[in-house]
């Protein structure tokens, strides 16, 4: 049994991850227990979430979109539930089966963010600028973050005002844009 949910929908959702900071891709595709993966995956902590991830994969019976959304969705369990290494891993993975997926460049950002590898998180979160299918305002605003991380003020604001071209309606982006507005790079 195949659950068909609007794709553009389902790109459009996201959600914050661990820390709040940067902003998770989930998406699903698939059978019963990807779909179950992907709605757990939308929970701060889930154990349970794990074993739908591990069963949906195991049956062997995803397309490769599919079985990179699920991989991608085990990641941000793996992330949320503070395992770093796991999450990193699910998401190389992903990377590997689906690489034009943007979901999948920006979840495993996330995780590179979360360990704090930020010029490796600029280099995910600008594939997903390049593979684009409607979440380049996401990725912008995670790799702004990852800017200011850096220090990198000035850049930081520019990526901000490209996300806001991006998702005019966006409180978040404004919010920062305005939090950050006063300061300036460091000398």
């Amino acid at each position: 049994m195949r659950f068909k949910l609007p794709y553009r929908a389902l790109l459009a959702l996201t959600l914050f991850a661990c820390t709040c900071a940067t902003q998770a891709a989930s998406t699903t595709f698939g059978s019963t227990d990807a779909v179950k993966c992907y709605q757990e995956s939308l929970f701060r902590f889930s154990n349970q979430g794990v074993s739908y991830c591990n069963d949906a994969i195991n049956r062997g019976e995803l397309n490769r979109r599919d079985l990179a959304a699920t991989y991608s969705n085990r990641g941000i369990i793996h992330l949320k539930n503070g395992k770093y290494e796991k999450a990193l891993k699910d998401h190389d993975r992903a990377v590997r089966i689906k690489p034009d997926m943007p979901q999948v460049h920006i979840n495993r950002g996330n995780v590179l963010y979360h360990t704090h590898d930020y010029e490796e998180a600029l280099i995910e979160f600008d594939k997903a600028i390049e593979t684009d299918h409607g979440l380049v305002a996401i990725s912008l605003f995670n790799k702004a973050l990852t800017l200011l991380k850096l220090r990198r003020i000035t850049e930081a604001k520019t990526t901000l005002e490209f996300a806001l071209e991006a998702d005019p309606q966006s409180k978040r982006i404004k919010d920062k844009l305005e939090d950050i507005a006063s300061l300036s790079e460091s000398p």
